[in-house]
């Protein structure tokens, strides 16, 4: 399976999405960094788009749904979003993330909180990657 993953927000997520990379790739998959989230997401048959809080209150950065806005071909395709715990409202962070990826039309199959790139790895390993 094709798996793209999509770090959304500041640049230190890419070191993580490459872990997530890496715990995909070990279990047989194609998966694949896609840096420049606006190009290529369109290829793949699952999603993966990994923010964090924008500040200590939570909510999502700006910049967020204008990246989504941008991608085409991504109706209908399944995701998993997951947000990485910093501040007091991460869970709030990732009902927001979760909707604006589901505004874009995409269908979001699972979403998580994760503290470090140990539990994002247990996150993928548990991933919900085929239909039923």
């Amino acid at each position: 399976m094709r798996i793209g993953i999509s770090a959304l927000g500041h640049a230190r997520l890419s070191h993580l999405a490459e872990a997530v990379r890496n715990a995909f790739a070990e279990r047989g998959n194609d998966a694949v960094f896609i840096p420049d989230s606006s190009y290529g997401l369109s290829a793949c048959d699952f999603l993966v788009f990994i923010t964090e809080p924008k500040g200590l209150f939570g909510g999502l950065l700006a910049s967020i749904p204008q990246q989504l806005a941008k991608q085409e071909g991504l109706m209908g395709k399944r995701c998993l979003a997951m947000v990485r715990k910093s501040g007091l409202m991460a869970g709030h962070t990732l009902r927001k993330f979760m909707g604006a990826l589901e505004h874009e039309g995409l269908v979001v199959v699972e979403g998580e909180l994760f503290s470090d790139v140990k539990a994002a790895v247990r996150i993928v390993q548990d991933a919900p990657l085929r239909r039923g």
